[in-house]
């Protein structure tokens, strides 16, 4: 077999330089993530309306704390808006 291998190597002119990178990488990553979760968050709602917080943590796979961080967040952002109680009420999408 044949082939090239090519390296490419970029000194750093700032030694902090790199864990300024995977700071940013990793806030990029953590900020997607729970984009992606709130994202499922709508789709489960949109199928179910009337689904509890246990069961979206269930569903999504994280935590109880999580999910209510998830939704308080969305609230505020007009995304969601919770109508009646938490036993007898339902959620409704306001904006997507």
């Amino acid at each position: 077999m044949g082939g090239i291998l090519v390296t490419i190597r970029r000194e750093l002119t700032d030694p902090n330089e790199k864990s300024d990178v995977t700071e940013n990488v990793t806030e990029n990553v953590t900020e997607n993530v729970t984009e992606n979760r709130r994202n499922l968050i709508i789709a489960e709602l949109t199928l179910n309306n009337l689904i509890s917080i246990d069961k979206l943590a269930e569903k999504l796979k994280v935590n109880r704390r999580t999910i209510i961080r998830d939704i308080e967040k969305m609230k505020k952002q007009n995304r969601i808006t919770r109508f009646g109680s938490d036993k007898g009420g339902h959620w409704e999408i306001t904006k997507k």
